[in-house]
């Protein structure tokens, strides 16, 4: 049995999620209950009870958890070497990779994760307004190096470059827009059409001819 009278309150909170996490993993977050998070840590469901209110706080904690370690990789890309057209091109591609993973290799988390976007989790809308600062702040450095085109609303044309990039990020998306040609789940997908996005992107940034954003 797990003593949580040692630990903080923060510690226990993580301690619950990583069980859950494993858990997710095995069987799937749906089919996953608190009693099953309960006997795998010792402890009672009402000691979960304790530190989150309900089954769908500790999805949402988990959900959050997940997306803050790709927004640690997105933002350790950001601050890389290279031009902010090239961090730009790396980000896009790192990411769609590491979406298409949680798709084919950890069908279970991509589950969650598709729901947790359908159903707009807060998670997810976290998730959604950090990566239009991350984008927003490549984006202004590109300016500032004279490499893209100056606009008057930075964080509108981040926001779009995300919105463009939906297909590569979502992992429903990145299924439903993949063709049978393109080798999703042989292990050696075509990436094409990510590079195809990632220069359309780039160039609209570049192109000098470009109306202002409102």
């Amino acid at each position: 049995m797990v003593r949580t009278q040692t630990l903080s309150s923060d510690e226990t909170r993580q301690m619950i999620l990583d069980a859950a996490e494993v858990l997710f993993l095995q069987v799937g977050y749906v089919k996953t209950t608190v009693a099953d998070i309960a006997q795998a840590l010792g402890m009672s469901a009402a000691n979960i009870y304790r530190f989150f209110p309900s089954k769908s706080a500790i999805n949402d904690a988990g959900c959050r958890r997940l997306m803050a370690r790709l927004r640690a990789e997105m933002r350790a890309i950001a601050a890389g070497p290279g031009s902010a057209g090239e961090r730009i091109a790396a980000l896009v591609l790192s990411t769609h990779r590491r979406n298409r993973e949680l798709l084919t290799t950890e069908r279970r988390v991509h589950d969650m994760v598709e729901t947790a976007m359908a159903e707009s989790w807060e998670a997810i809308e976290e998730h959604k307004a950090a990566c239009n600062v991350i984008f927003a702040d490549l984006i202004g450095a590109g300016i500032a190096a004279g490499e893209f085109t100056a606009c008057d609303n930075v964080d509108a044309v981040a926001e779009t470059v995300g919105q463009a990039c939906c297909t590569l990020f979502h992992p429903t998306m990145i299924a439903q827009c993949a063709r049978p040609d393109h080798g999703l789940n042989s292990g050696h997908p075509d990436e094409t059409p990510a590079h195809r996005l990632i220069w359309l992107v780039l160039e609209a940034l570049r192109n000098p001819a470009r109306r202002p954003m409102p």
